[in-house]
C-alpha cells in the first residue's frame, strides 16, 4: 500500500488525538490564567488578558482542526485531509507568531507589573483587596505598603491581621504567574508545532494515496 497506508492512517489519527488533547490543555490553561488575572484587569487598565485569551482561541481552533484530521484519517477523505493539512499549516504559522510575541514581549509586560499595581493600590485600596484575595498577597510590596495603617483581612490567612502573619507583596505573585504562564505557553506551542509538521506530511501523504486509489477504482 502506498506510503504504508495502514500505518500512516493510524499514526495520523493518534497524532490528531494528541492535538485535540493539547488544544484542550491550551484552552484550560488560558481559562485558568484569565480567571486569575481578572481581578488585576478589573482595577487597572492593563493588557495582561491578551495572552490567555489568545491561548483560549488557539486551543479551541487546534481542537476543531484535530477533530477534522481524525475524521479525515478514519474516513480516508481526500477533501478532509487536504483541508486539514492546509489549516494545520496556517495554524502552525499562527502558533509560531504567538510564541514569538509572548517570548519577545513577556519581559516588558512583567516589568510593568509594579507600576500597574502601585497605581491601582493608590487609586482604590478597597478594590485592590480583590487582587490580594485572589493571589493571597498583601499590598504591592507587602504589608509595609499600608504604612502602619490597619491591614485588611485580605492580607492574612488568619485574624487578627498583622505584619507578622501577613502575606508577601502582590508584585512578585503576579509577576511569577505571568512568567510561568508565558514560559509554559511558549514551550507547549513550540512542541505542538514540531509535531504538527509531521502530521502535515502524513496528512498529505495519506491524501495522495486516497486520491490515487480513487483514480485506480475508476479504471
Amino acid at each position: 500500500m502506498g506510503c504504508g497506508e495502514f500505518l500512516v492512517k493510524y499514526i495520523l489519527f493518534f497524532t490528531n488525538l494528541f492535538f485535540a488533547l493539547a488544544g484542550l490543555a491550551l484552552l484550560g490553561l488560558g481559562i485558568a490564567v484569565q480567571l486569575q488575572i481578572a481581578s488585576v484587569v478589573n482595577i487597572a487598565d492593563v493588557s495582561f488578558q491578551v495572552a490567555p485569551i489568545s491561548s483560549m482561541v488557539v486551543g479551541s481552533i487546534i481542537f476543531l482542526i484535530a477533530f477534522l484530521g481524525c475524521c479525515g484519517a478514519i474516513r480516508e477523505s481526500n477533501c478532509m485531509l487536504v483541508t486539514f493539512s492546509i489549516l494545520m499549516i496556517v495554524l502552525m504559522i499562527l502558533k509560531i507568531t504567538l510564541a514569538t510575541l509572548i517570548f519577545v514581549n513577556l519581559d516588558s509586560v512583567v516589568s510593568e507589573v509594579p507600576r500597574f499595581l502601585n497605581e491601582a493600590f493608590n487609586r482604590d485600596r478597597v478594590a485592590f483587596q480583590e487582587v490580594e484575595r485572589t493571589f493571597q498577597c498583601c499590598g504591592p510590596n507587602g504589608p509595609l505598603s499600608y504604612q502602619n495603617i490597619t491591614l485588611p483581612e485580605t492580607c492574612c490567612a488568619s485574624t487578627p491581621c498583622t505584619i507578622i502573619n501577613a502575606y508577601s507583596g502582590c508584585d512578585d505573585k503576579v509577576k511569577d504567574l505571568l512568567e510561568t504562564f508565558g514560559l509554559a505557553i511558549g514551550v507547549v506551542a513550540i512542541i505542538i508545532v514540531a509535531i504538527e509538521l509531521v502530521a502535515v506530511v502524513f496528512g498529505l501523504c495519506l491524501a495522495n494515496h486516497v486520491r490515487n486509489k480513487s483514480r485506480r477504482s475508476h479504471y
